[in-house]
Protein backbone atom coordinates (compact mmCIF):
# COMPACT_ATOMS: atom_id res chain seq x y z
CA UNK A 1 0.00 0.00 0.00
CA UNK A 2 2.57 2.40 0.97
CA UNK A 3 4.24 2.02 -2.51
CA UNK A 4 1.27 2.67 -4.35
CA UNK A 5 0.43 5.64 -2.40
CA UNK A 6 3.77 7.14 -3.50
CA UNK A 7 2.91 6.51 -7.35
CA UNK A 8 -0.60 8.27 -6.09
CA UNK A 9 1.01 10.86 -4.74
CA UNK A 10 3.25 11.45 -8.13
CA UNK A 11 0.76 14.51 -8.98
CA UNK A 12 1.36 16.13 -6.06
CA UNK A 13 5.02 15.67 -5.78
CA UNK A 14 5.50 17.00 -9.69
CA UNK A 15 2.92 19.18 -10.07
CA UNK A 16 4.34 22.41 -8.90
CA UNK A 17 7.86 21.63 -10.48
CA UNK A 18 5.91 20.63 -14.16
CA UNK A 19 4.25 23.67 -14.08
CA UNK A 20 7.29 26.33 -13.28
CA UNK A 21 9.23 24.19 -16.06
CA UNK A 22 6.25 25.21 -18.46
CA UNK A 23 6.46 28.23 -17.82
CA UNK A 24 9.89 29.45 -17.58
CA UNK A 25 11.17 26.67 -19.87
CA UNK A 26 8.12 27.16 -22.82
CA UNK A 27 5.80 29.91 -22.81
CA UNK A 28 7.41 32.53 -21.10
CA UNK A 29 10.52 31.73 -22.93
CA UNK A 30 8.78 31.65 -26.24
CA UNK A 31 8.73 28.47 -27.05
CA UNK A 32 5.39 27.13 -26.79
CA UNK A 33 6.20 23.69 -27.87
CA UNK A 34 7.94 23.27 -25.05
CA UNK A 35 6.04 24.71 -22.42
CA UNK A 36 3.22 22.09 -23.71
CA UNK A 37 5.37 19.21 -23.83
CA UNK A 38 5.82 20.13 -19.66
CA UNK A 39 1.93 20.20 -19.17
CA UNK A 40 1.89 16.83 -20.95
CA UNK A 41 4.36 15.53 -19.04
CA UNK A 42 2.47 16.20 -16.30
CA UNK A 43 -0.92 14.73 -17.53
CA UNK A 44 1.27 11.87 -17.86
CA UNK A 45 2.11 11.70 -14.22
CA UNK A 46 -1.72 12.25 -13.03
CA UNK A 47 -2.64 9.32 -14.99
CA UNK A 48 0.37 7.32 -13.41
CA UNK A 49 -1.07 8.76 -9.70
CA UNK A 50 -4.88 7.26 -10.94
CA UNK A 51 -3.71 4.30 -12.05
CA UNK A 52 -1.68 4.29 -8.02
CA UNK A 53 -4.92 5.18 -6.62
CA UNK A 54 -6.63 1.97 -8.36
CA UNK A 55 -4.03 -0.15 -6.99
CA UNK A 56 -4.17 1.14 -3.66
CA UNK A 57 -8.29 -0.59 -3.08
CA UNK A 58 -6.83 -4.24 -3.48
CA UNK A 59 -4.06 -3.75 -0.54
CA UNK A 60 -6.80 -1.80 1.72
CA UNK A 61 -8.94 -4.71 1.66
CA UNK A 62 -6.25 -6.71 2.99
CA UNK A 63 -5.53 -4.45 6.06
CA UNK A 64 -9.92 -3.94 6.65
CA UNK A 65 -11.55 -7.36 6.30
CA UNK A 66 -8.81 -9.03 8.91
CA UNK A 67 -10.18 -6.16 11.39
CA UNK A 68 -13.83 -6.73 10.68
CA UNK A 69 -13.13 -10.67 11.11
CA UNK A 70 -11.60 -9.96 14.13
CA UNK A 71 -14.69 -7.28 15.95
CA UNK A 72 -17.01 -9.81 14.80
CA UNK A 73 -15.95 -12.80 16.46
CA UNK A 74 -15.24 -10.59 19.77
CA UNK A 75 -18.66 -9.12 20.13
CA UNK A 76 -20.80 -11.94 18.77
CA UNK A 77 -18.66 -14.14 21.95
CA UNK A 78 -19.79 -11.17 24.14
CA UNK A 79 -23.12 -10.99 23.36
CA UNK A 80 -23.60 -14.60 23.58
CA UNK A 81 -21.73 -14.47 27.14
CA UNK A 82 -24.46 -11.39 28.21
CA UNK A 83 -27.28 -13.47 26.85
CA UNK A 84 -26.44 -16.24 28.84
CA UNK A 85 -26.46 -14.65 31.87
CA UNK A 86 -29.03 -12.34 31.67
CA UNK A 87 -32.33 -14.01 32.54
CA UNK A 88 -34.26 -11.87 30.73
CA UNK A 89 -35.84 -12.60 27.15
CA UNK A 90 -33.11 -12.28 24.89
CA UNK A 91 -33.28 -9.68 22.55
CA UNK A 92 -33.29 -10.67 19.16
CA UNK A 93 -32.34 -8.32 17.18
CA UNK A 94 -29.23 -6.93 19.26
CA UNK A 95 -26.85 -8.95 17.05
CA UNK A 96 -27.97 -7.34 14.23
CA UNK A 97 -27.46 -3.81 15.87
CA UNK A 98 -23.91 -4.72 16.17
CA UNK A 99 -23.37 -6.51 12.84
CA UNK A 100 -24.54 -2.54 11.06
CA UNK A 101 -22.09 -0.94 13.24
CA UNK A 102 -19.16 -3.27 12.57
CA UNK A 103 -19.99 -2.66 8.98
CA UNK A 104 -20.06 0.75 9.87
CA UNK A 105 -16.88 0.77 11.79
CA UNK A 106 -14.68 -1.29 8.83
CA UNK A 107 -16.15 1.33 6.23
CA UNK A 108 -14.98 4.55 8.25
CA UNK A 109 -11.16 3.10 9.25
CA UNK A 110 -10.90 2.27 5.10
CA UNK A 111 -11.92 5.68 4.79
CA UNK A 112 -9.36 6.99 7.22
CA UNK A 113 -6.91 5.36 6.16
CA UNK A 114 -7.45 6.09 2.25
CA UNK A 115 -7.73 10.29 3.55
CA UNK A 116 -4.90 10.51 5.98
CA UNK A 117 -2.37 8.40 4.46
CA UNK A 118 -2.87 10.71 1.13
CA UNK A 119 -3.31 13.82 2.85
CA UNK A 120 -0.03 13.15 4.77
CA UNK A 121 1.97 11.69 1.65
CA UNK A 122 0.38 15.06 -0.35
CA UNK A 123 1.68 17.43 2.40
CA UNK A 124 5.44 16.05 2.74
CA UNK A 125 5.56 15.80 -1.09
CA UNK A 126 4.04 19.42 -1.39
CA UNK A 127 6.73 20.43 1.41
CA UNK A 128 9.74 19.11 -0.65
CA UNK A 129 8.52 20.36 -4.06
CA UNK A 130 8.21 23.88 -2.72
CA UNK A 131 11.90 23.45 -1.22
CA UNK A 132 12.84 22.79 -4.29
CA UNK A 133 11.62 25.65 -6.31
CA UNK A 134 12.99 27.91 -3.48
CA UNK A 135 13.54 27.96 0.31
CA UNK A 136 12.15 30.93 0.95
CA UNK A 137 8.46 29.32 -0.02
CA UNK A 138 8.64 26.28 2.98
CA UNK A 139 7.76 29.42 5.69
CA UNK A 140 5.10 30.86 3.69
CA UNK A 141 3.83 27.54 3.24
CA UNK A 142 4.80 25.49 6.19
CA UNK A 143 3.50 27.57 9.06
CA UNK A 144 0.05 28.47 7.96
CA UNK A 145 -0.66 24.42 7.21
CA UNK A 146 0.58 23.53 10.78
CA UNK A 147 -1.52 26.10 11.99
CA UNK A 148 -4.46 24.46 9.95
CA UNK A 149 -4.35 21.25 11.31
CA UNK A 150 -3.62 22.44 14.79
CA UNK A 151 -6.85 24.38 14.29
CA UNK A 152 -9.04 21.14 13.44
CA UNK A 153 -7.40 18.84 15.56
CA UNK A 154 -8.24 20.71 18.50
CA UNK A 155 -12.23 20.84 17.22
CA UNK A 156 -11.89 16.86 16.97
CA UNK A 157 -12.39 15.78 20.59
CA UNK A 158 -16.05 18.39 21.23
CA UNK A 159 -17.19 17.38 17.67
CA UNK A 160 -16.91 13.60 19.24
CA UNK A 161 -18.67 14.69 22.15
CA UNK A 162 -21.03 17.04 20.13
CA UNK A 163 -21.99 13.79 17.90
CA UNK A 164 -22.42 11.73 20.76
CA UNK A 165 -24.76 14.20 22.19
CA UNK A 166 -26.73 14.71 18.93
CA UNK A 167 -27.17 10.14 18.85
CA UNK A 168 -28.55 9.93 22.67
CA UNK A 169 -30.91 12.82 21.69
CA UNK A 170 -31.89 11.33 18.42
CA UNK A 171 -32.40 8.01 20.52
CA UNK A 172 -34.03 8.95 23.40
CA UNK A 173 -36.88 10.96 21.19
CA UNK A 174 -36.89 7.53 18.59
CA UNK A 175 -38.19 5.53 21.82
CA UNK A 176 -39.91 7.78 23.31
CA UNK A 177 -41.93 8.92 20.51
CA UNK A 178 -42.33 5.06 19.84
CA UNK A 179 -43.64 4.15 22.90
CA UNK A 180 -46.07 7.04 23.53
CA UNK A 181 -47.14 6.28 19.72
CA UNK A 182 -47.75 2.38 20.67
CA UNK A 183 -49.44 3.30 23.54
CA UNK A 184 -52.01 6.35 22.29
CA UNK A 185 -54.92 4.75 23.38
CA UNK A 186 -54.02 4.25 27.48
CA UNK A 187 -52.42 8.06 26.95
CA UNK A 188 -55.99 9.20 26.14
CA UNK A 189 -57.36 7.27 27.96
CA UNK A 190 -55.36 7.89 31.35
CA UNK A 191 -55.77 11.86 30.26
CA UNK A 192 -51.84 12.10 30.06
CA UNK A 193 -52.56 13.74 26.37
CA UNK A 194 -50.69 17.06 27.31
CA UNK A 195 -48.32 15.35 29.64
CA UNK A 196 -46.70 13.59 26.72
CA UNK A 197 -46.64 15.82 24.00
CA UNK A 198 -45.00 18.31 26.39
CA UNK A 199 -42.67 15.43 27.30
CA UNK A 200 -41.90 15.10 23.19
CA UNK A 201 -41.53 18.88 22.84
CA UNK A 202 -38.87 18.60 25.34
CA UNK A 203 -36.83 15.98 23.52
CA UNK A 204 -37.26 17.46 20.30
CA UNK A 205 -35.82 20.77 21.88
CA UNK A 206 -32.65 18.67 22.89
CA UNK A 207 -31.96 17.21 19.55
CA UNK A 208 -32.30 20.09 18.06
CA UNK A 209 -30.04 22.03 20.55
CA UNK A 210 -27.45 19.46 19.72
CA UNK A 211 -27.73 19.63 16.01
CA UNK A 212 -26.87 23.33 16.18
CA UNK A 213 -24.06 23.34 18.37
CA UNK A 214 -22.87 20.44 16.39
CA UNK A 215 -23.29 22.18 13.56
CA UNK A 216 -21.50 25.51 14.59
CA UNK A 217 -18.93 23.62 15.42
CA UNK A 218 -18.68 22.09 12.48
CA UNK A 219 -18.20 25.40 10.52
CA UNK A 220 -14.54 25.93 12.78
CA UNK A 221 -13.54 23.13 9.77
CA UNK A 222 -13.98 25.60 7.30
CA UNK A 223 -11.47 27.88 9.04
CA UNK A 224 -8.57 25.27 8.79
CA UNK A 225 -9.03 25.11 4.73
CA UNK A 226 -8.24 28.72 4.77
CA UNK A 227 -5.86 28.79 7.05
CA UNK A 228 -3.89 25.72 5.53
CA UNK A 229 -4.19 26.83 1.90
CA UNK A 230 -5.83 30.46 1.31
CA UNK A 231 -3.69 32.17 3.58
CA UNK A 232 -0.26 30.49 2.18
CA UNK A 233 -1.91 31.46 -1.60
CA UNK A 234 -2.32 35.35 0.16
CA UNK A 235 1.15 35.57 1.47
CA UNK A 236 2.33 34.21 -1.75
CA UNK A 237 1.11 36.55 -4.18
CA UNK A 238 1.47 39.55 -1.43
CA UNK A 239 5.51 38.55 -1.24
CA UNK A 240 5.95 37.42 -5.07
CA UNK A 241 7.85 41.00 -5.38
CA UNK A 242 10.72 40.23 -2.37
CA UNK A 243 10.58 36.49 -3.69
CA UNK A 244 11.17 37.22 -7.92
CA UNK A 245 14.41 39.53 -6.21
CA UNK A 246 15.40 36.71 -4.00
CA UNK A 247 15.92 34.74 -7.17
CA UNK A 248 12.73 32.88 -8.21
CA UNK A 249 11.64 32.85 -11.37
CA UNK A 250 7.61 34.02 -12.11
CA UNK A 251 7.25 30.18 -13.23
CA UNK A 252 8.37 29.27 -9.34
CA UNK A 253 6.04 31.14 -7.89
CA UNK A 254 3.09 30.31 -10.05
CA UNK A 255 4.42 26.79 -9.68
CA UNK A 256 4.08 27.16 -5.61
CA UNK A 257 0.58 28.67 -5.87
CA UNK A 258 -0.01 25.40 -8.14
CA UNK A 259 1.46 22.83 -5.45
CA UNK A 260 -1.27 24.51 -3.13
CA UNK A 261 -4.27 25.01 -4.79
CA UNK A 262 -3.84 22.21 -7.45
CA UNK A 263 -3.02 19.19 -4.97
CA UNK A 264 -2.70 20.36 -1.08
CA UNK A 265 -6.55 22.40 -1.30
CA UNK A 266 -7.87 19.03 -2.20
CA UNK A 267 -6.50 16.60 0.04
CA UNK A 268 -6.93 19.00 3.22
CA UNK A 269 -10.04 19.68 2.26
CA UNK A 270 -10.94 15.86 1.59
CA UNK A 271 -8.95 15.25 5.52
CA UNK A 272 -11.31 18.12 6.74
CA UNK A 273 -14.74 16.83 5.86
CA UNK A 274 -14.22 12.80 5.93
CA UNK A 275 -12.10 13.08 9.16
CA UNK A 276 -15.06 14.97 10.86
CA UNK A 277 -17.70 13.46 9.54
CA UNK A 278 -16.66 9.32 8.54
CA UNK A 279 -14.13 9.69 11.73
CA UNK A 280 -16.84 10.68 13.98
CA UNK A 281 -19.14 7.96 13.41
CA UNK A 282 -15.86 5.65 13.54
CA UNK A 283 -15.76 6.97 17.16
CA UNK A 284 -19.51 6.44 17.30
CA UNK A 285 -19.21 2.89 16.38
CA UNK A 286 -16.57 1.93 18.32
CA UNK A 287 -17.75 3.06 21.89
CA UNK A 288 -20.83 1.13 20.92
CA UNK A 289 -19.28 -2.09 20.20
CA UNK A 290 -16.51 -1.35 23.29
CA UNK A 291 -20.17 -1.65 25.35
CA UNK A 292 -21.30 -4.46 23.73
CA UNK A 293 -17.64 -6.00 24.26
CA UNK A 294 -17.31 -5.29 27.36
CA UNK A 295 -17.81 -8.06 30.25
CA UNK A 296 -21.78 -8.14 32.04
CA UNK A 297 -21.44 -6.63 35.22
CA UNK A 298 -22.40 -9.02 38.28
CA UNK A 299 -25.82 -8.67 39.29
CA UNK A 300 -26.70 -6.17 42.25
CA UNK A 301 -28.57 -7.56 44.86
CA UNK A 302 -32.33 -6.29 44.78
CA UNK A 303 -33.01 -3.08 47.19
CA UNK A 304 -35.04 -3.91 49.76
CA UNK A 305 -38.96 -2.41 49.64
CA UNK A 306 -39.57 0.19 51.62
CA UNK A 307 -41.02 -0.22 54.73
CA UNK A 308 -42.82 2.77 55.21
CA UNK A 309 -46.76 2.30 55.76
CA UNK A 310 -49.24 5.50 55.26
CA UNK A 311 -51.24 5.58 58.60
CA UNK A 312 -54.97 6.78 56.77
CA UNK A 313 -55.04 8.89 54.04
CA UNK A 314 -54.42 12.50 54.48
CA UNK A 315 -52.00 14.30 52.48
CA UNK A 316 -49.32 16.62 52.84
CA UNK A 317 -47.17 18.38 50.74
CA UNK A 318 -43.95 20.32 51.49
CA UNK A 319 -43.01 22.94 49.05
CA UNK A 320 -43.68 20.87 46.49
CA UNK A 321 -42.29 21.98 43.11
CA UNK A 322 -42.43 20.46 39.52
CA UNK A 323 -41.68 21.37 35.70
CA UNK A 324 -41.29 19.35 32.38
CA UNK A 325 -38.09 20.61 31.55
CA UNK A 326 -35.16 22.19 33.34
CA UNK A 327 -35.25 25.48 31.13
CA UNK A 328 -39.38 25.46 31.26
CA UNK A 329 -41.60 27.56 33.70
CA UNK A 330 -42.46 25.22 37.32
CA UNK A 331 -45.93 23.98 36.96
CA UNK A 332 -45.71 23.96 40.35
CA UNK A 333 -43.33 26.00 42.49
CA UNK A 334 -43.17 25.52 46.27
CA UNK A 335 -46.70 24.45 47.04
CA UNK A 336 -47.19 23.62 50.36
CA UNK A 337 -50.76 21.98 51.69
CA UNK A 338 -52.38 19.50 53.93
CA UNK A 339 -55.45 17.59 53.54
CA UNK A 340 -57.00 15.99 56.62
CA UNK A 341 -57.61 11.79 56.46
CA UNK A 342 -61.58 12.04 55.30
CA UNK A 343 -61.62 15.45 53.61
CA UNK A 344 -63.34 16.36 50.45
CA UNK A 345 -61.12 18.85 48.81
CA UNK A 346 -62.05 20.94 45.29
CA UNK A 347 -59.36 21.70 43.08
CA UNK A 348 -60.24 24.40 40.56
CA UNK A 349 -58.36 27.21 38.32
CA UNK A 350 -57.75 28.43 35.04
CA UNK A 351 -56.97 25.11 31.85
CA UNK A 352 -53.68 24.70 31.58
CA UNK A 353 -52.36 26.04 34.84
CA UNK A 354 -51.52 22.72 36.29
CA UNK A 355 -54.18 20.72 38.12
CA UNK A 356 -53.94 17.14 36.19
CA UNK A 357 -50.11 17.56 37.27
CA UNK A 358 -50.72 18.01 40.61
CA UNK A 359 -53.28 15.16 40.44
CA UNK A 360 -50.66 13.00 38.99
CA UNK A 361 -48.30 14.06 41.75
CA UNK A 362 -50.76 13.21 44.38
CA UNK A 363 -51.03 9.71 43.04
CA UNK A 364 -47.24 9.05 42.64
CA UNK A 365 -47.93 8.55 38.85
CA UNK A 366 -45.09 11.70 39.02
CA UNK A 367 -42.48 12.57 41.33
CA UNK A 368 -41.63 16.30 42.73
CA UNK A 369 -38.99 17.88 41.28
CA UNK A 370 -38.28 19.72 44.56
CA UNK A 371 -40.04 19.20 48.32
CA UNK A 372 -41.88 16.17 49.69
CA UNK A 373 -45.24 14.76 49.52
CA UNK A 374 -47.08 12.02 51.99
CA UNK A 375 -49.51 9.94 52.12
CA UNK A 376 -50.66 8.81 55.66
CA UNK A 377 -48.02 10.61 56.86
CA UNK A 378 -45.00 8.41 54.51
CA UNK A 379 -43.78 9.96 51.54
CA UNK A 380 -45.36 8.58 48.28
CA UNK A 381 -41.12 7.83 47.29
CA UNK A 382 -40.70 5.59 49.83
CA UNK A 383 -43.93 3.70 49.46
CA UNK A 384 -43.66 0.01 47.69
CA UNK A 385 -45.88 -0.05 44.22
CA UNK A 386 -48.09 -2.81 45.36
CA UNK A 387 -49.06 -0.58 49.04
CA UNK A 388 -49.34 2.24 46.87
CA UNK A 389 -52.37 0.89 44.43
CA UNK A 390 -53.68 -0.68 47.39
CA UNK A 391 -53.47 3.30 49.30
CA UNK A 392 -54.96 5.49 46.29
CA UNK A 393 -57.07 5.34 42.92
CA UNK A 394 -56.80 7.67 40.48
CA UNK A 395 -59.83 8.36 37.87
CA UNK A 396 -58.58 10.82 35.06
CA UNK A 397 -61.11 12.49 32.76
CA UNK A 398 -61.08 10.18 29.90
CA UNK A 399 -62.02 6.78 31.76
CA UNK A 400 -60.71 3.63 30.88
CA UNK A 401 -63.59 0.20 30.19
CA UNK A 402 -61.22 -2.75 28.73
CA UNK A 403 -63.03 -6.02 27.10
CA UNK A 404 -64.52 -8.56 29.07
CA UNK A 405 -67.76 -8.91 31.23
CA UNK A 406 -69.09 -5.72 32.92
CA UNK A 407 -68.74 -7.86 36.15
CA UNK A 408 -64.88 -7.80 35.52
CA UNK A 409 -64.71 -3.94 35.18
CA UNK A 410 -66.48 -3.10 38.09
CA UNK A 411 -64.60 -5.60 40.46
CA UNK A 412 -61.31 -4.96 38.95
CA UNK A 413 -59.73 -3.38 42.04
CA UNK A 414 -61.63 -5.92 44.21
CA UNK A 415 -61.80 -9.27 43.08
CA UNK A 416 -63.51 -10.38 45.91
CA UNK A 417 -66.87 -7.94 45.77
CA UNK A 418 -69.82 -10.07 45.35
CA UNK A 419 -73.22 -9.71 43.04
CA UNK A 420 -74.52 -8.20 46.33
CA UNK A 421 -71.84 -5.30 46.23
CA UNK A 422 -71.49 -4.51 42.65
CA UNK A 423 -75.29 -4.48 42.65
CA UNK A 424 -75.87 -2.23 45.27
CA UNK A 425 -72.70 0.05 44.83
CA UNK A 426 -73.97 0.75 40.67
CA UNK A 427 -77.44 1.66 42.40
CA UNK A 428 -75.28 4.23 44.22
CA UNK A 429 -73.64 5.99 41.78
CA UNK A 430 -76.49 6.02 39.11
CA UNK A 431 -75.09 2.90 37.04
CA UNK A 432 -78.15 0.73 37.56
CA UNK A 433 -79.84 1.73 34.27
CA UNK A 434 -76.49 0.76 32.13
CA UNK A 435 -76.82 -2.92 33.96
CA UNK A 436 -80.48 -3.44 33.28
CA UNK A 437 -79.36 -2.53 29.30
CA UNK A 438 -76.68 -4.61 28.86
CA UNK A 439 -78.49 -7.38 31.03
CA UNK A 440 -76.81 -7.98 33.76
CA UNK A 441 -73.08 -8.38 35.38
CA UNK A 442 -72.02 -11.04 33.42
CA UNK A 443 -73.04 -9.54 30.12
CA UNK A 444 -69.80 -8.69 27.58
CA UNK A 445 -69.07 -5.18 27.75
CA UNK A 446 -68.17 -3.28 24.13
CA UNK A 447 -66.36 -0.25 25.25
CA UNK A 448 -67.10 1.67 22.03
CA UNK A 449 -70.47 0.98 22.42
CA UNK A 450 -70.90 3.24 25.98
CA UNK A 451 -71.33 6.33 26.00
CA UNK A 452 -68.52 8.69 27.45
CA UNK A 453 -70.54 9.14 30.68
CA UNK A 454 -71.35 5.60 30.64
CA UNK A 455 -67.43 4.98 30.88
CA UNK A 456 -66.98 7.13 33.50
CA UNK A 457 -69.65 5.51 35.71
CA UNK A 458 -67.67 2.16 35.24
CA UNK A 459 -64.47 3.50 36.37
CA UNK A 460 -66.49 5.38 39.20
CA UNK A 461 -68.04 2.36 40.57
CA UNK A 462 -64.51 0.19 40.09
CA UNK A 463 -63.10 3.15 42.31
CA UNK A 464 -65.44 3.14 45.17
CA UNK A 465 -65.15 -0.40 45.35
CA UNK A 466 -61.29 -0.30 45.29
CA UNK A 467 -60.28 -0.82 49.12
CA UNK A 468 -58.35 2.49 48.85
CA UNK A 469 -58.59 5.53 51.14
CA UNK A 470 -57.55 8.10 48.86
CA UNK A 471 -59.43 8.88 45.55
CA UNK A 472 -58.39 11.55 43.45
CA UNK A 473 -61.08 12.53 40.63
CA UNK A 474 -59.52 14.21 37.85
CA UNK A 475 -62.70 15.62 36.05
CA UNK A 476 -63.86 12.04 35.75
CA UNK A 477 -67.56 13.66 35.77
CA UNK A 478 -66.90 16.11 32.87
CA UNK A 479 -69.37 13.52 30.73
CA UNK A 480 -72.05 13.30 32.97
CA UNK A 481 -75.03 15.95 33.98
CA UNK A 482 -74.90 17.92 36.94
CA UNK A 483 -77.42 15.59 38.99
CA UNK A 484 -75.46 12.99 38.22
CA UNK A 485 -72.18 14.79 38.91
CA UNK A 486 -73.60 15.49 41.95
CA UNK A 487 -75.02 11.91 43.02
CA UNK A 488 -71.34 10.34 42.12
CA UNK A 489 -69.63 13.12 44.44
CA UNK A 490 -72.09 12.91 47.70
CA UNK A 491 -71.48 9.11 47.92
CA UNK A 492 -67.47 9.60 47.42
CA UNK A 493 -68.29 12.26 50.18
CA UNK A 494 -69.89 9.85 52.37
CA UNK A 495 -67.36 6.81 51.39
CA UNK A 496 -64.52 6.17 54.59
CA UNK A 497 -60.81 8.10 53.18
CA UNK A 498 -59.73 11.37 51.54
CA UNK A 499 -61.13 12.35 47.96
CA UNK A 500 -59.77 14.99 45.67
CA UNK A 501 -61.65 16.18 43.10
CA UNK A 502 -60.33 18.25 40.18
CA UNK A 503 -63.15 20.27 39.63
CA UNK A 504 -65.31 20.14 36.19
CA UNK A 505 -67.96 22.74 37.40
CA UNK A 506 -67.59 25.34 40.15
CA UNK A 507 -70.91 23.33 42.04
CA UNK A 508 -68.14 20.74 42.90
CA UNK A 509 -66.18 23.14 44.36
CA UNK A 510 -69.74 24.29 46.33
CA UNK A 511 -69.89 20.20 47.51
CA UNK A 512 -66.53 20.12 48.69
CA UNK A 513 -64.81 20.84 52.26
CA UNK A 514 -62.39 23.26 50.67
CA UNK A 515 -61.28 24.79 47.52
CA UNK A 516 -57.53 24.90 46.65
CA UNK A 517 -57.51 28.01 43.72
CA UNK A 518 -54.67 27.32 41.14
CA UNK A 519 -53.75 30.71 39.93
CA UNK A 520 -51.15 33.25 39.53
CA UNK A 521 -49.16 34.39 41.28
CA UNK A 522 -50.01 32.13 44.14
CA UNK A 523 -52.39 29.27 45.45
CA UNK A 524 -55.07 30.18 47.57
CA UNK A 525 -56.70 27.72 49.63
CA UNK A 526 -60.37 27.71 51.95
CA UNK A 527 -63.77 27.50 51.99
CA UNK A 528 -66.42 28.45 49.20
CA UNK A 529 -67.40 31.03 51.59
CA UNK A 530 -63.56 32.18 51.75
CA UNK A 531 -62.31 32.24 48.46
CA UNK A 532 -65.43 34.04 47.21
CA UNK A 533 -64.56 37.03 50.04
CA UNK A 534 -60.90 36.91 49.72
CA UNK A 535 -59.97 35.75 45.98
CA UNK A 536 -60.61 37.52 42.85
CA UNK A 537 -59.79 35.25 40.69
CA UNK A 538 -61.85 32.58 42.17
CA UNK A 539 -65.11 35.04 42.22
CA UNK A 540 -64.25 35.20 37.94
CA UNK A 541 -64.53 31.90 38.37
CA UNK A 542 -67.66 32.20 40.09
CA UNK A 543 -69.34 34.51 37.60
CA UNK A 544 -68.94 32.35 34.71
CA UNK A 545 -71.43 30.22 36.22
CA UNK A 546 -73.40 32.78 37.62
CA UNK A 547 -76.81 34.71 35.58
CA UNK A 548 -78.47 33.46 32.87
CA UNK A 549 -76.59 30.10 32.91
CA UNK A 550 -76.89 29.04 36.36
CA UNK A 551 -80.47 27.24 35.41
CA UNK A 552 -77.85 25.41 32.94
CA UNK A 553 -75.20 24.89 34.94
CA UNK A 554 -73.67 22.06 33.24
CA UNK A 555 -74.04 23.28 29.22
CA UNK A 556 -71.30 26.01 29.90
CA UNK A 557 -67.54 24.86 29.72
CA UNK A 558 -65.58 23.66 32.10
CA UNK A 559 -64.55 25.48 34.65
CA UNK A 560 -60.68 24.52 34.29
Amino acid sequence: MTAWTAAEALPAALSGRLIAQALDAGFLAGRPLTGLAWLLAFGAVTVLGALGSRQVYPQLADVVEPLRDALTRRVVDATLRSSAADPAPPDTAALSRLTRQIETVRDSVAGQLLIVRQFAVTAVFVLIGAASLGTALLPLIGIPLALALLVFSGTLPPLARRQRALLRAEEDFARLAADTFGALRDVVACGAVRRSGTALEAAIEVQHRARTRLAALGTVRRLAVALGVHLPVALILLDAPRLVRGGLSAGDVVGALGYLTVSLEPALRTLVQGLGASGLRLTVALDRLAEASAPPPPPSPPAPLAEAVPVGSGLELDRVGFAYHPQAEPVLDGLSLTVADGEHLAVVGPSGIGKSTLASLLAGLTAPGTGTIRLGGAPLAALSAERLHAARVLIPQEAYVFGGTLRENLGYLCPGAGSAALDRTAQLLGLDGLLHRLGGLDAAVDSTRLSAGERQLVALVRAYLSPARLVVLDEATCHLDPAAEARVEDAFHRRPGTLIVIAHRISSAQRADRVLLMDTPAPALGTHRELLAGSAGYRRLVGNWSGPQAAAAGRRGPVG
